[in-house]
């Protein structure tokens, strides 16, 4: 791309945004205005915005000692048939091979025909008796099939993976203390570096005759109460006991407990695709279907490195799944994954200088440093990731510039070290609010000038935003492109957007730069608050939401009110009808968790960046207010005795579907939410609103998508 003022051409983002903020520095501070390229560069380099070197690459050439097992299950005979168990366990096979360098020769795979009953026991053998795989190696267990739960009248119920050969008091599933006393075999010979992944249901009941719907199908499978008999896999479990305790496991391995999801488990971790009260769903109407929790999953895994994120980080850094909540179980849940063992092929290295008592990391929000970041330092680049750190720095919000950032220690300063030094990230920091795309052409400057005004700090609360580059497209969430002389549009990319057939908001916008900078905050501001989430089960499992529309009447008075008019739309996670302008809608919450709570009930709308306050926002109070949904109770919102009005919903012009989001917090204390409802930063638009009609300790929050078609 070729800059007319400084007459050079750029090859990247990160150069682009650069040479405009040093250009503006210079600018405003009234510095050297030579217009030879070099007074400026020489200039440039005494000031903060000298550091916009692209990171350095450092090579690992470890070969990864991580052995893995992955399950991938379709062609069941005696069920329904899955579509996306075995694109997922091919996606995460090649993950490991393509993105992990894993060695061919360390991951076994079955799919479909291959995974029986006896095949899976044996594979997981095979890894116990394994001679080749060192103590403390990582192991990777992934199964991606039907789940199912073992009818019975006693309140633990077994829960059960499904092999492709089941056949009902015939061919058995293969129960969870059948999967613990095979794990703890691994465990016992190995160590408890040991990751497992299910997506599936833990169980088959819960939400029957939801499990399949024109869009997604459960990863659930009905059983006998025949299916667990007496004795069965008893050679298993005498051939596999539970580990004692020892200095080294400090506590038990998973033991014959009912249940995959066994808290304080020490032989491994659990990353499961939902509550036990839940459906793992895989999506249909997509290219190739896939499970939703693996396609979020790994979108997170190639985002951050493995050995920057802990077991934990993933829940709440995972992309938002519709009607699933990810469970994460295990003593060591606190682990970088894979205890830190695997490593990307290539690493990123940061210079850092020591300066004036401060060290000065050549990077900052271009190269995507966010708040909490953490960077292992080496003397220089020869040694990095050879010789003993020599300690670790963090990053500070305050502290992080458009190009460089000062770091802090964690404990103990570091000394001796070559100026510069070279330092490794090796603990991911906030989650960006928004990734962004934007060709690298001259016509979307202003673009470009508008993203470079935020990271430079100026005006309040500056927002994460993070351009990626053209090979990175796939991870951004919004696109930026050119549809006319000086005008621009906007390309939605999420996948909970896209696979509903939303992709493009339905405005076109003048390239000024005030108005870029305007709607760029908003749309940040609107994805870090639909995304910030805090999973609670409780709240999940025990508070029902129902959402249906509205029929009027007229009572003595000649008052029009509303009752309920037809079904709960609530189904699957999500909320999808064809929209009836004429029609009202409602909401039915009922509270079956042990506590009183307020809520409150926003809704985000993905054509304009707005979000609305369906329900009163509470603002900060030093008095005590009422619950607005107290336990074992029930809030009807927009008929019956609700002082809040229905809702109407409609389609913007010129879409034939647009998609938002429902979020409701519930909160054991009055929390402060008056900041996150905003308006649109385009011209109004229609969607979801509060009829006209009308006369930070968060406990949980729901995000339900609402897919409006026109009719």
């Amino acid at each position: 791309m070729h800059i007319p003022w400084l007459k050079i051409n750029v090859t990247s983002c990160l150069d682009l945004l650069w040479y405009i903020i040093g250009r503006n520095n210079q600018s405003e501070q009234s510095q050297p205005t030579g217009s030879s390229l070099g007074s400026w560069l020489r200039w440039g380099r005494s000031r903060e915005n000298s550091g916009a070197k692209a990171p350095a690459e450092v090579k690992n050439s470890d070969q990864p000692p991580l052995w893995a097992l992955i399950i991938g299950i379709n062609d069941y005979a005696t069920m329904t048939k899955l579509s996306g168990a075995v694109p997922d366990a091919d996606a995460m096979n090649n993950y490991l091979q393509t993105d992990l360098k894993v060695p061919v020769a360390q991951i076994e795979n079955l799919r479909n025909k291959e995974a029986t009953r006896s095949n899976i026991i044996a594979a997981f053998e095979r890894l116990r008796d394994n001679s080749k795989i060192n103590r403390q190696d990582p192991i990777l267990i992934y199964y991606a099939g039907h789940g199912g739960e073992v009818p019975s009248n006693n309140e633990d119920k077994t829960q059960t993976l499904i092999p492709v050969d089941y056949v009902a008091e015939q061919i058995f599933p293969i129960p969870d203390r059948t999967v613990a006393a095979l794990i703890n075999g691994i465990a016992k010979k190995h160590g408890n570096n040991i990751t497992v992944i299910f997506d599936c249901c833990h169980s088959g009941s819960g939400t029957r005759g939801d499990d399949k719907t024109d869009e997604s199908t459960a990863r659930s499978g009905e059983l006998s109460p025949k299916d667990d008999p007496d004795g069965l896999d008893a050679p298993i479990f005498k051939e596999n006991p539970p580990p004692e305790a020892t200095t080294e496991t400090g506590t038990r391995g998973l033991r014959f407990a009912k249940g995959f999801a066994m808290k304080d488990m020490n032989s491994h971790i659990l990353l499961a695709a939902c509550s036990a009260n839940e459906l793992a769903r895989e999506d249909k109407k997509v290219q190739e279907a896939h499970g939703r929790f693996t396609t979020a999953l790994l979108e997170l895994l190639r985002t951050v490195h493995p050995d920057q994120i802990t077991y934990t980080d993933i829940l709440s850094k995972i992309p938002r799944i519709d009607g699933q909540n990810p469970q994460c179980e295990g003593f060591h849940r606190n682990r970088i994954l894979f205890d830190s063992k695997v490593r990307p092929p290539t690493r990123h290295s940061y210079e850092v200088k020591f300066e004036g008592k401060k060290y000065i990391l050549e990077g900052g929000r271009a190269h995507g440093i966010t708040d909490g970041a953490e960077f292992t330092l080496y003397r220089n680049k020869e040694v990095a990731l050879v010789d003993k750190p020599l300690g670790v720095l963090i990053a500070k919000e305050d502290k992080i510039k458009a190009f460089t950032t000062f770091l802090e220690p964690v404990d103990k300063a570091p000394t001796a070290f070559d100026n510069p030094a070279i330092a490794i990230q090796t603990k991911a920091g906030a989650s960006e609010d928004l990734l962004i795309y934007i060709p690298l052409e001259s016509q979307y400057m202003p673009a470009f000038e508008a993203i470079a005004r935020e990271m430079s700090g100026t005006g309040p609360d500056p927002c994460r935003i993070k351009l990626v580059e053209k090979a990175e497209k796939d991870k951004a969430k919004l696109e930026i492109v050119a549809v006319g002389k000086n005008q621009l549009a906007f390309n939605v990319l999420e996948k909970r957007a896209t696979e509903h057939g939303f992709s493009r908001m339905p405005h076109v916008v003048d390239a000024d730069v005030e108005d870029l900078h305007r709607i760029l905050r908003a749309a940040s501001h609107y994805h870090f608050h639909l995304n910030l989430n805090h999973p609670n089960n409780k709240i999940k499992d025990l508070i029902k939401i129902e959402f249906f529309p509205l029929k009027g009447e007229y009572n003595d008075d000649g008052d029009e009110v509303y009752s309920p008019g037809g079904d709960n739309m609530h189904r699957g996670g999500r909320i999808e009808y064809e929209v009836d302008e004429d029609t009202k809608y409602g909401m039915k919450i009922t509270n079956n968790t042990p506590w009183s709570l307020h809520f409150s009930c926003l809704f985000f709308d993905h054509a304009d960046f707005s979000i609305t306050a369906l329900t009163e926002v509470d603002t900060q109070t030093h008095y005590q207010k009422d619950y607005s949904l107290k336990k074992d109770s029930t809030v009807e919102i927009g008929y019956g005795n609700s002082s809040i009005p229905p809702f109407e919903c409609d389609v913007p012009d010129g879409l034939d579907l647009t998609i938002g989001f429902l979020k409701f917090y519930f909160t054991s204390e009055v929390v402060d939410l008056s900041h996150v409802p905003q308006i649109t930063p385009f011209t109004a638009t229609r969607g979801m609103k509060v009829s006209m009609d009308r006369k930070n300790p968060v406990w949980g929050t729901i995000l339900i998508p609402v897919v409006q078609k026109r009719m």
